[in-house]
């Protein structure tokens, strides 16, 4: 098999990222072993924690102040708005859209009726009979 005369960039970008993810596990597997690396990493996810309440509390008495909901009172009021959809549905009758539609009312039977209206106004005759010129009807 002959080697490509181009390298394949996304070969080169495997093989780089594979080598760097193994680096990066040595690393954190022989660190872990430490204690003073294990102690800061506690520390510093215990003061991260302190600082995520601090900034909940502070957010929460602004918003208390500027009389805006919190993200969770939110999303409580959405839920409940879904419960209330919920019943509302239930009780509200059924659409009538999802029923069969109707059918013409013509004197004609049902079975007799076009199938659509250009077929309709093909086979439709003339009701009003026209009479011959010159002859009167009863009334003058």
């Amino acid at each position: 098999m002959t080697s490509p005369f181009f390298p394949d960039p996304l070969q080169i970008w495997r093989e780089a990222l594979t080598r760097l993810e193994s680096d990066v596990n040595s690393l954190a597997t022989g660190s872990l072993k430490s204690q003073e690396v294990v102690r800061s990493l506690h520390q510093f996810s215990s003061v991260s924690l302190g600082m995520q309440q601090m900034l909940e509390t502070l957010f929460d008495n602004y918003l208390r102040k500027a009389n805006l909901p919190t993200r969770k009172q939110v999303a409580e009021l959405a839920e409940s708005l879904v419960r209330i959809e919920l019943k509302l549905d239930r009780l509200s009758p059924p659409d009538k859209t999802s029923e069969s539609p109707r059918p013409a009312r013509t004197r004609r039977p049902p079975s007799s009726t076009p199938a659509t209206t250009e077929e309709a106004a093909s086979t439709a005759t003339p009701s009003t009979k026209r009479t011959p010129r010159g002859k009167r009807t009863g009334k003058e």
